[in-house]
């Protein structure tokens, strides 16, 4: 009779949970909408074109691609909270290996198209969501390739960074944190000149960007805790209310990172990352990237995909 050893143990349940999870995510009904075929077709013509240096896919392939990932990104983040779970059980197991394929093939679709360059912010957010797809799959090294195929994408990004101290508190704000997590993805656009030597010149220059930050908002006018006259009033309060608790949690992040504290901050960076969220629940594009940002920042500190392992990705 024939005995497993443990690694071959270890190996099959693996592969066992890697073809659970692909039928789980194959069967939400976002990506079972589109035809399995499609969808294969699709995914092919992404991976050959995803790192190609150039401007990346328009149409007419842009608009399935876009589709694709999209689908591939809902069913992803169903399992988000059964995700991030701090009691570890099979559920959980599951949910991690289907919010990591997930994350994979929209990288993939997302990393193959013409990213938007007419606005600024735009253009940051774009990166900055194909960043956290590649971290919560473990394609760093591929996001770090994207970039220098799409080099037009940096200049944008470093434009629109130079241009953020002259910005309103809101804009600059949201510009100055959204560079402070390009640097904890490693984009090699978030360096700062200041800080190309030190050791870790990406981490070095989102400390640089947060210090800046807290002295800026020190200076910064919060809106009252009185009523809310009007819509334009709440949006305002909300959107501070998002930017404190993305900031806090930015801080933590990077500060764990910088003192290898990475396990011990998960528990309240979620908790941040979840307020945030909240503040934003009516706008659905904030709100994905900050899911994202969510799963990413687990990732990175040590969370729920440190140490997943899918065969075949």
């Amino acid at each position: 009779m024939h005995v497993l050893s443990p690694a071959a143990d270890r190996d099959l349940a693996a592969r066992d949970l890697a073809e659970l999870a692909r039928a789980t995510l194959d069967e939400h009904w976002a990506v079972a909408a589109i035809p399995a075929e499609r969808r294969s077709l699709l995914l092919e013509r992404a991976e050959a074109a995803a790192l190609l240096p150039g401007d990346g896919l328009g149409e007419p392939i842009a608009d399935g691609l876009a589709l694709l990932g999209t689908a591939y990104e809902l069913a992803a983040l169903s399992q988000l909270e059964a995700a991030l779970s701090p009691t570890p059980s099979a559920g959980r197991d599951l949910a991690q290996a289907v919010l990591a394929m997930g994350a994979a093939r929209a990288f993939r679709c997302a990393a193959a198209l013409r990213p938007p360059l007419d606005e600024g912010e735009s253009a940051t957010k774009w990166a900055l969501r194909l960043g956290a797809l590649a971290l919560v799959s473990r394609q760093t090294e591929s996001y770090v390739r994207w970039w220098e195929a799409r080099h037009h994408v940096a200049e944008v990004v470093k434009r629109t960074a130079q241009r953020l101290d002259a910005e309103p508190w809101e804009p600059y704000a949201r510009g100055t944190l959204w560079m402070a997590w390009l640097g904890l993805m490693g984009a090699p656009v978030a360096v700062l000149p200041e800080t190309v030597a030190d050791e870790l010149p990406m981490l070095s220059a989102t400390r640089s960007r947060l210090a800046a930050f807290r002295e800026r908002r020190a200076d910064h006018d919060v809106p009252g805790d009185g009523p809310v006259l009007n819509a334009a009033a709440l949006r305002a309060r909300m959107n501070e209310f998002a930017i404190r608790h993305l900031a806090d949690a930015t801080e933590l992040l990077t500060v764990a990172v910088l003192r290898r504290t990475l396990p011990d901050v998960s528990a309240e960076f979620k908790l941040h990352l979840s307020a945030a969220r909240s503040a934003m629940a009516g706008d659905h594009g904030q709100d994905v990237l900050l899911a994202w940002l969510q799963a990413a920042g687990v990732t990175l500190a040590g969370g729920v995909t440190a140490q997943l392992e899918l065969p075949g990705f």
